[in-house]
C-alpha cells in the first residue's frame, strides 16, 4: 500500500486547503499522514489522515531551532514511516522539510514533492528580498524532485532555477474550486436575500466583495483609494475577513469619509452566499499563488476586479472580469464605474468566470493532476 506525508506549517493549512487531496488518496487505498505545528489537536483534519504528527516550526527557515531541532525531528519520522512521497507545502515547512531529507540514503528516501502555493520571490519585488528569496529557492530545489507551481510566473521562475531539471516542474492550476458548491442556485434564494440585507444593501446597488485577510500582502488600501475616486453612488466595497491592520483599515475609512460605501462583513462561515449576494469580486494584492477567493467568486458566476498581479490575472484570464494596472487606483475606479453602469456587460463576464472555473480550476480537474504526478513519483521509485 502506498504512502504519503503532507507537510505544512501550520495544521490550518491543512484543513483549509488540502483535505479533498488527502481524502482522495485515501479513497484510493493510500496510507496519507499529516505533519504540522498543531496536527494532533486540529479535530477539523482527524478523520482525513492517519497518523498525525507535530512539530514548532520558526518563522525563519534558517533558524538553529529550525535547521538543528525540527529537522531531525521531520527526518525522524520520516524515516520510521517509510513513506513513498512526501508532499511539501508552505515556504517554511517545505524548506526545513527538504533540508531535512536532503542527505537520505536513495533506498530510503521518499519522493519530495514542492506544491508552492505562490513564491516569495515576485517579479516587481524590491531586489534585496527578491534576491534573498530566490536563492533560498534555488537551494531547496537541489533538494527537490518535483516543484508544483500554480501560476505561469512561478513555473517560468521554477524553470529557470537552474537546480531542478525543467521537466520536473510541473503547472497545477491551484487546489481546485467545488464548483457545485458555489454554483449559482446552490443556496437558497432566501438566504441570499438575508445576506443582502445584513449587509445593508439595497435593490440597486452593486456590492463588490473583496475576501481577504486584514494584512498588507492584499492592499486593502488601495482598493480604498480607488473608491474614492468612484462616481456612482450605487457601487459599495464589502471587505470580509479578519486580520492584524483591520483597525487601521477602519481608521482610513473614517478618514477617507466612505463610511457610507464600505461594509466591514467580518469572518464568515457563510462564504457561498456572500458572494451570491454580491455583484462582483475584487481582489488586489501584491502578491498572490492562486487566490481561491478569486475563483470561487467566478465559480459563483460573479466577475472579478483584479490587479496586473500574479495569480489574480492568472485565475481572471481575458474576460472573467476587470484587470487593471497594479497601482493605478483611478483605472481600477474607472472599471468599476463601466461595471455598475452595464449589467449586460456583468452578466456576460460572469458567465464567462464560471465557464472558466469549471473548465480549467475545478477540484475534480486538479485532483486529476495529481493522480498523474503521484504515479510518476512512485514509478520513479522503482
Amino acid at each position: 500500500m502506498p504512502s504519503a506525508l503532507f507537510v505544512t506549517t501550520v495544521a490550518s493549512t491543512l484543513e483549509a486547503f488540502l483535505l479533498p487531496l488527502a481524502d482522495h488518496f485515501r479513497a484510493q487505498g493510500w496510507d496519507v499522514d499529516a505533519l504540522a505545528n498543531g496536527a494532533s489537536e486540529a479535530t477539523g483534519i482527524e478523520s482525513h489522515f492517519g497518523r498525525r504528527f507535530d512539530v514548532s516550526w520558526s518563522r525563519n527557515p534558517l533558524a538553529p531551532a529550525n535547521l538543528f531541532g525540527t529537522s531531525r525531528a521531520v527526518r525522524r519520522i520520516v524515516t520510521e514511516g517509510h513513506y513513498d512521497i512526501v508532499h511539501v507545502h508552505t515556504p517554511v515547512a517545505a524548506f526545513v522539510t527538504r533540508y531535512a531529507l536532503r542527505s537520505l540514503p536513495r533506498t530510503s528516501r521518499p519522493v519530495v514533492i514542492y506544491t508552492a502555493h505562490g513564491f516569495h520571490f515576485y517579479a516587481g519585488q524590491r531586489w534585496l528580498p527578491h534576491a534573498v528569496l530566490r536563492t533560498m529557492e534555488r537551494i531547496a530545489a537541489r533538494w527537490t524532485d518535483y516543484v508544483v507551481t500554480i501560476n505561469r510566473e512561478d513555473f517560468d521562475a521554477a524553470r529557470a532555477l537552474g537546480t531542478i531539471a525543467p521537466d520536473r516542474v510541473r503547472y497545477i492550476p491551484g487546489i481546485g474550486v467545488d464548483t457545485a458548491r458555489y454554483a449559482p442556485g446552490a443556496v437558497p434564494s432566501a438566504e441570499v436575500a438575508r445576506v443582502r440585507s445584513e449587509l445593508g444593501a439595497t435593490a440597486d446597488q452593486f456590492l463588490v466583495t473583496m475576501i481577504a485577510e486584514f494584512g498588507a500582502v492584499k492592499r486593502h488600501g488601495f482598493a480604498l483609494q480607488a473608491m474614492t475616486r468612484v462616481r456612482d453612488p450605487r457601487i459599495v466595497l464589502v471587505l470580509v475577513g479578519e486580520g492584524p491592520l483591520e483597525s487601521e483599515v477602519r481608521a482610513q475609512v473614517s478618514r477617507l469619509e466612505l463610511a457610507e460605501r464600505v461594509r466591514f462583513a467580518g469572518y464568515r462561515r457563510d462564504i457561498p452566499a456572500v458572494l451570491l449576494a454580491s455583484d462582483a469580486g475584487m481582489l488586489v494584492s501584491e502578491r498572490e499563488g492562486l487566490n481561491r477567493s478569486v475563483l470561487e467568486a467566478m465559480a459563483s458566476q460573479r466577475p472579478v476586479f483584479g490587479t496586473h498581479t500574479r495569480g489574480i490575472a492568472d485565475a481572471i484570464g481575458p474576460d472573467a472580469g476587470w484587470i487593471v494596472a497594479k497601482n493605478d487606483p483611478a483605472a481600477l475606479a474607472a472599471a468599476l464605474d463601466e461595471a455598475a453602469g452595464d449589467p449586460q456587460e456583468v452578466a456576460r463576464r460572469g458567465l464567462a468566470a464560471r465557464q472558466r472555473v469549471v473548465a480549467e480550476f475545478s477540484v475534480d480537474r486538479v485532483i486529476d493532476a495529481y493522480d498523474g504526478l503521484y504515479d510518476e513519483a512512485l514509478a520513479s521509485r522503482i
